[in-house]
């Protein structure tokens, strides 16, 4: 019997036109897959990069009262965070209550340079060699005088010496710490435009002082505590007035007043004009800094930054740890994805699927603890948000959902096409050989 060979084969290739048609459209479907994680990588490299995950906006203006800003807004990312704020500063002739830590150098270097430079005054010079008699039943006139040369002169045991006499004989005592301690309520606002009625009412009491200053009047908010430690005359000595902050801020004095049930009066300027800068005696001057989130930053450097905690740097680090692994695993499915066309079998397919899946996984865990790092922000750091601020998300959160979306379909898809073709199943012999077992031998 002599069989037809052409026509067996011929009626074979027939048989697999469906299965080659929906072999080609399983290569086409994977292959799309295989392009869209080269481009969701790009993306994702291009999302973790910039810094507009989290945007924060204060509309008009919040008003700081540790910085005595008005916050405008920000925007972060996984390792930059940026701030814009605005500065009210009191025109020299305007009518305005002033806290007298307004015309305090802020610059550290700018005060480092005052303190050099006062150091070298006579009057310091004297201030330093007065006589003080030790043990003090009240902390005296000269003994403020000693205490404020030795901090300008950085003479740091001699200042701490008379520091500790200054907390046990004013800080420590109770009539100070009623004026010192607030209770856990709301800050009172004073407008100071409102002179003449914060004068009358005498809403600061004691601690509203007229002072004169290079020539001219201005009424200051000096805490007691703060004018118990600063000697008689100060406003007339040079470079003091602009000390005074920095100087009863190392004494541990705090910059507010409080009112007799223990509430902080707070002085808040008028909201930054809409356009402008100057507005109500006040000029306010913008000011927009963006700094590189330091990873490895110590407990004490944490201190020194109100819009950053230990906790807050947990959620940092594990965010820009998992966007790292999400790069690497996704470029690694992404070199499978293409090997899969060079080498068709199954467990290729299955393995590529797999880490799609698990680079979908990782991008998830970054959107997670995002969301929850904005959570804690809100609820334990005021001066990163402020009350009454609006959230925002920005692109780097959508390119990010993206890359996530794009890595669990085609993770899916990878995984659903990956099943075995053997035999009559096989579009082509080529593939039907790939699927076979392979028996490893000696």
């Amino acid at each position: 019997m002599i069989r037809d060979v052409s026509s067996s084969t011929l009626g074979r290739e027939e048989e697999r036109k469906p299965l080659m048609a929906a072999y080609m459209f399983q290569r086409r479907v994977l292959f799309g897959c295989s392009v869209l994680m080269v481009l969701s990588l790009i993306m994702w490299i291009v999302a973790i990069s910039t810094d507009h995950w989290v945007i924060i906006t204060g509309g008009k203006g919040i008003f700081i009262p540790e910085t005595r800003r008005f916050f405008m807004d920000s925007h972060s990312g996984l390792w930059v965070h940026c701030r814009h704020t605005k500065t009210p500063n009191a025109l020299p002739t305007a009518n305005v209550v002033r806290n007298f830590t307004s015309i305090a150098y802020v610059n550290p270097t700018t005060l480092l340079d005052a303190k050099l430079n006062a150091s070298a005054l006579e009057f310091v010079r004297e201030f330093s060699e007065e006589i003080v008699e030790i043990p003090m039943k009240n902390f005296t006139e000269s003994a403020r005088r000693r205490m404020f040369a030795h901090w300008v002169r950085n003479d740091e045991e001699e200042f701490k010496a008379f520091k500790k006499i200054f907390e046990d004989l004013v800080l420590n005592t109770t009539a100070t710490q009623a004026e010192t301690i607030p209770i856990n309520a709301k800050p009172i606002a004073i407008d100071p435009l409102n002179v003449r009625e914060i004068e009358s009412r005498k809403i600061f009491g004691t601690a509203l002082q007229k002072v004169r200053v290079n020539a001219t009047s201005y009424y200051f908010v000096i805490p007691e505590a703060a004018q118990l430690a600063i000697f008689v005359g100060w406003n007339e000595k040079p470079f003091v007035p602009k000390l005074f902050w920095p100087y009863v801020r190392d004494l541990g004095v705090p910059a507010f007043v409080l009112d007799d049930h223990q509430v902080i009066l707070q002085l808040v300027p008028p909201l930054p004009p809409s356009s402008g800068r100057e507005a109500n005696g006040y000029v306010y001057q913008p000011n927009e800094r963006c700094k590189y989130i330091d990873m490895f930053t110590n407990p004490k450097s944490l201190n020194k930054d109100p819009g950053i905690d230990v906790e807050l740097m947990d959620y940092i680090r594990t965010q820009a740890s998992f966007a790292c692994i999400t790069v690497f695993v996704m470029s690694l499915g992404s070199v499978f994805s293409f090997y899969t066309f060079k080498n068709p079998r199954y467990m290729f397919k299955r393995l590529a699927g797999g880490i799609h899946l698990v680079s979908a996984s990782t991008a998830v865990v970054v959107l997670q603890v995002l969301f929850s790092s904005v959570d804690y922000t809100k609820k334990h750091l005021f001066y990163a948000y402020p009350e009454g601020a609006e959230l925002t998300y920005g692109y780097g959160v959508y390119l990010a959902w993206f890359t996530f979306i794009v890595n669990l379909v085609c993770g899916l898809l990878f995984m659903w096409y990956s099943g075995k073709k053997k035999g009559a199943k096989a579009p082509n012999d080529e593939v039907a050989m790939a699927d076979e077992p392979t028996i490893m031998g000696r």
